[in-house]
């Protein structure tokens, strides 16, 4: 038994040693899972709320000027990203409300989210690919294809998080909504 697996227990059978190699590969891949689901929670949270607050923070940082102190700084780039959610979502009860009258120009507002939401990270997703290749290799079908793909992903995927047509909102950002819902109606 020793000499097949050297990193037996003594006194440990082969059923038992195998059931014990068996527990250990299922714990490891549990964690390996838990750890590839929080990197994902946070690969979503950054397109969500990265390019916003990115935005945010060159306007305080416009705003206040260089020498203002970082928490400052920090604080109305936070007020400034919850600003531009409150314009998203209140875009969106528009969109709801337009679309319950059978007005056709609930299109306008649904394009406006789109490019903000959906076009815009996906284009900053897209130079984030196209970076990551030397300039010779921006030539190939390879790069124009992960380039686009990613492009189309990350578009689909943010259309998928804001879903535009749904009548949902966060709580956070709800009286927003319902205010351009009530615009609309």
């Amino acid at each position: 038994m020793y000499t097949n697996y050297p990193d037996a227990f003594p006194g440990e059978s082969e059923t038992e040693y195998e059931n014990r190699k068996m527990e250990e590969s299922q714990a490891a891949m549990g964690l390996m899972f838990g750890i590839a689901s929080l990197l994902f929670f946070a690969l979503k949270m950054c397109a969500i709320f990265g390019i916003y607050f990115y935005a945010g923070f060159i306007l305080s940082q416009n705003l206040l000027g260089e020498e203002t102190s970082k928490s400052r700084i920090l604080g109305l780039a936070l007020l400034f990203t919850y600003l531009i959610f409150c314009i998203i979502y209140f875009f969106k009860g528009t969109v709801i409300g337009l679309r319950a009258k059978n007005n056709k120009l609930w299109i306008l507002p649904w394009a406006l989210c789109v490019l903000i939401c959906c076009i815009i990270p996906a284009i900053v997703v897209k130079a984030v690919v196209s970076s990551m290749f030397d300039y010779g290799e921006q030539q190939g079908a390879f790069y124009i294809g992960l380039t686009w793909g990613a492009f189309i992903l990350c578009s689909l995927y943010m259309y998928g998080i804001y879903q535009f047509k749904t009548h949902a909102a966060p709580r956070i950002l709800y009286w927003s909504y319902a205010l351009g819902l009530r615009v609309s109606l």
